[in-house]
C-alpha cells in the first residue's frame, strides 16, 4: 500500500531498484541526491508504475539511454485530468488521544522538495495534479524518447547536465500542460522544433550549452526567454540572441530562386550561355574571314609571281 517514498540525501550505493515497480500504488519515487549508478533496467516482469505522479532520480550517476521501459508505463501522467479544486496528496491516519475510546482521524500530507524552474522549491503540501519527472545531473546518454510526448499531464520535465544526443523531438509539443522544461548542459543538435511555442504554459525553458543550431522559434511563451535560456549553442540565431539569423550564418542551403524552382533559368546562367554562344559564333565568323583573308592573299601572290617570272625571262632574252 505504499505510496510514497523518499530516500534522498543519503549515501545509498547500489544500482536502480527494479522491484519498486511491484508496489503498484506509489505516487512518489525520490531517490535523489545518492549514489545509485548504472543503467535502469526492467525486470523479469515489465515494469508497472501506472499510478506515478513524481519521479526524482537526479544527482546519481545513473547511466545508458533514457529508460524507455520505465516511462512507456507511467499511465497516469498520460491522463490529463480536470479537477474542479485544489486537492493535495495525502494519506489519512488515526490517532487515539484518549486511549482506545476516542478515536480521532487526521489527514497526513505529503511534502518534498522539488527542482522547478531551475530553483529548488519546497512543498509542504503536494497538489494531486503535480506531474514532474527529474533525471538531471546523471550520466544518460542517447536521444530523447518520442515516447515522453505521450505523458500529456506533465508539468516539468528536467533532464539536464547528461550526456544526451540527437534533437529535441518535436513530440513535447504535445506536452500542453508543460510549465518548465530544462534540457541544458548536453550534447543535443538540430534546431528548435518550432512546435514548442504552442505550449502556451511554459514559463520556464533552458537549452543552454548544447550544440544547437537554426533559429529560435518566435511567437508565443518564447517571446518571454532571456538570453541565458540559449547560451552557449554557436550555431542558434534570433532574438533574444544578439546573432541575426541568415542563410549563411546557421549554415542551411540557400533556397532556390523562384525561377529556378519552376524550371526557368536563373540570370546567372542565361548570361554564361550567351557568353558560350557569343565565343562559339566569334570563333566561325574568324575562321571564316581567314580562310578567305589567305585565300585572297594566296591569289595575289600567285598572280605576282607570274608576272615576276615574265620579267625575269625577257631579261635572260636580252
Amino acid at each position: 500500500m505504499l505510496e510514497y517514498l523518499n530516500l534522498g540525501h543519503n549515501q545509498i550505493l547500489d544500482g536502480f531498484p527494479s522491484w519498486l515497480s511491484e508496489l503498484t500504488n506509489l505516487k512518489v519515487i525520490i531517490l535523489k541526491s545518492n549514489n545509485f549508478h548504472g543503467p535502469i533496467k526492467p525486470p523479469q516482469s515489465q515494469f508497472n508504475f501506472s499510478n506515478l505522479h513524481v519521479m526524482d532520480l537526479s544527482d546519481n550517476s545513473f547511466t545508458g539511454e533514457l529508460p524507455s521501459k520505465s516511462l512507456q508505463s507511467f499511465h497516469a501522467m498520460k491522463v490529463v485530468a480536470a479537477q474542479d479544486r485544489l486537492e493535495y496528496m495525502s494519506t489519512t491516519e488515526e490517532f487515539s488521544r484518549f486511549g482506545e475510546l476516542y478515536g480521532v482521524l487526521t489527514s497526513l500530507y505529503y511534502g518534498m522538495k522539488l527542482t522547478n524552474k531551475g530553483i529548488e522549491r519546497e512543498y509542504s503540501k503536494v497538489p494531486y495534479a503535480l506531474m514532474g519527472i527529474d533525471l538531471s545531473n546523471n550520466k544518460f546518454e542517447g536521444c530523447i524518447l518520442d515516447l515522453i510526448g505521450d505523458l500529456k499531464s506533465l508539468l516539468m520535465l528536467n533532464l539536464s547536465n547528461n550526456v544526451l544526443t540527437g534533437s529535441i523531438p518535436p513530440s513535447l509539443a504535445n506536452l500542453t500542460k508543460l510549465e518548465s522544461l530544462d534540457l541544458s548542459q548536453n550534447k543535443l543538435s538540430g534546431e528548435i522544433p518550432p512546435q514548442l511555442a504552442q505550449l502556451t504554459f511554459l514559463s520556464y525553458f533552458n537549452v543552454s550549452h548544447n550544440q544547437l543550431l537554426g533559429p529560435i522559434p518566435g511567437g508565443g511563451r518564447f517571446n518571454t526567454f532571456t538570453i541565458d535560456s540559449f547560451a552557449m549553442n554557436e550555431g542558434l540565431c534570433g532574438s533574444p540572441l544578439p546573432k541575426k539569423c541568415t542563410t549563411v550564418g546557421y549554415n542551411l542551403p540557400i533556397p532556390p530562386s523562384p525561377q529556378e524552382e519552376i524550371g526557368e533559368e536563373s540570370p546567372f546562367n542565361l548570361d554564361r550561355k550567351f557568353v558560350l554562344i557569343g565565343a562559339g559564333v566569334g570563333f566561325l565568323i574568324g575562321v571564316v574571314l581567314g580562310n578567305l583573308i589567305i585565300d585572297e592573299k594566296s591569289r595575289w601572290f600567285l598572280h605576282y609571281s607570274k608576272r615576276m617570272a615574265k620579267r625575269w625571262n625577257k631579261l635572260r632574252r636580252h
